[in-house]
């Protein structure tokens, strides 16, 4: 469990936060799987060759790395 969780909390919140993040791991799992998908699709689509074809080719791609980039931040929280 990332520490990111129990930041700024005090001693009893912290506790519960322990005890949900541990009593839930199959939400956590599915949470994870389900953003797995997104990033994978995300990937996946951006890596199309019909996608060179666009003006505006270089901001889709940052905003996709941008995209990828955040949901594996939280992908790395919840495991």
């Amino acid at each position: 469990m990332k520490t990111a969780w129990t930041a700024g909390l005090d001693a009893k919140q912290k506790e519960e936060i322990k005890l949900d993040f541990a009593s839930n791991a199959a939400f956590r799992q599915r949470a994870v799987h389900l953003m797995q998908k997104k990033l994978d699709s995300s990937t996946q689509k951006s890596r199309q060759e019909d996608a060179y074809e666009k003006a505006n080719w270089a901001y889709l791609q940052a905003d996709a790395r941008g995209y990828e980039r955040a949901l594996q931040e939280i992908i790395a929280l919840f495991t």
